[in-house]
């Protein structure tokens, strides 16, 4: 057993997510899927990894994207709930700021839930990491 991240903070993973132009949020999205199907593995479900992600985000003119974020969302969150851990972004949220608040703010809440979605898999981790006594 490995242990997992539990130490992402906002402001490092802005900074180089801009430096990188991207390719960091790229990098989330790999570490994401792989940190939460170890987290996660008894429940039956795979979040699926980068490769896919991109391909059918292309695909799909990045609606699966937004689909896979809120997959990953909710198995994070039941995952905290059975283990009596309190939940982190909520699905609802995640869906309103990509269709209606991140543009009517300029972009200051997909900051919000930027943020919001590092501590969840943060919380994750950290559970994960408590459980396994690593």
């Amino acid at each position: 057993m490995e242990k997992l991240t539990t130490n992402r903070g906002f402001w490092l993973t802005l900074l180089l997510s801009i430096v990188t132009l991207g390719f960091y949020y790229w990098y989330l999205i790999y570490a994401f899927a792989k940190e939460t199907n170890i987290a996660c593995k008894d429940d039956g479900r795979n979040t699926s990894g980068l490769l896919v992600f991109i391909l059918l985000s292309i695909i799909t003119l990045g609606i699966y994207g937004i689909v896979w974020t809120y997959s990953w969302i909710e198995r994070c969150n039941a995952y905290l709930v059975r283990n009596s851990k309190p939940v982190g972004l909520q699905p609802s949220t995640y869906l309103l700021t990509v269709f209606l608040l991140g543009w009517l703010t300029f972009g200051i809440m997909y900051l919000v839930v930027f943020c919001k979605m590092l501590y969840l898999q943060n919380s994750v981790n950290k559970t994960y990491n408590e459980i396994n006594n690593l």
